[in-house]
């Protein structure tokens, strides 16, 4: 189990620090009002990778083991699983583009499907499937890492990008701001 502590401590460390210097690369990417570059978006998924590499790690091998019924937190796992990659894929969809759904692309604002329920579906699944894989694996870590996920999507979210769309989209953000939920909402 000593190659899991290490492998758990770097997949971490690395998340951290490529996630300082990616979110500082953001920060200033949106003052300038500009898209992600191609390296700022490639490692922004390696950062990403590191992350869920440590959440699909502790589920796995069961790091501090929550006592729950095992075969209700596989399916209840599970049924997270799915419907967070769904409500991702949707969310994706609705961009049109991988370019439009990874910031390089931003000529208009996406205010249909997905996205009259919520402003960020794309994090809201993320964020289900991975509490989905901590309830399968029963990892109190997992759930520890989501949470600490769950802050950083918070924090990109309201300080990062809201302020960039904002001074990009003008009145047709604030507009839809006021219609539609951050998280979830009833579309208006």
């Amino acid at each position: 189990m000593a190659w899991l502590q290490s492998v758990l401590g770097i997949s971490i460390g690395i998340w951290i620090l490529l996630g300082i210097y990616v979110f500082s690369e953001v920060k200033k990417t949106y003052e300038i009002n500009e898209v992600f570059t191609s390296k700022l978006l490639t490692l922004w998924l390696v950062m990403w990778g590191f992350y869920h590499l440590a959440v699909i790690l502790s589920a796995l091998y069961g790091l501090w083991l929550i006592p729950i019924n095992k075969l209700f937190a596989l399916t209840a796992g599970l049924i997270l699983v799915v419907v967070g990659v769904v409500i991702l894929a949707a969310g994706m969809i609705n961009f049109s583009s991988l370019r439009r759904s990874c910031g390089q692309d931003i000529s208009k604002l996406i205010t249909t499907g997905m996205y009259r329920w919520s402003r960020n579906p794309q994090f809201i699944g993320c964020l289900i499937y991975l509490l989905g894989i901590a309830l399968a694996g029963r990892s109190g870590l997992a759930f520890t890492l989501t949470g600490a996920a769950a802050i950083v999507i918070y924090w990109y979210t309201v300080r990062l990008a809201e302020p960039y769309l904002e001074r990009l989209y003008g009145e047709e953000y604030i507009f839809y701001k006021s219609r539609t939920g951050r998280w979830i909402s009833m579309p208006k």
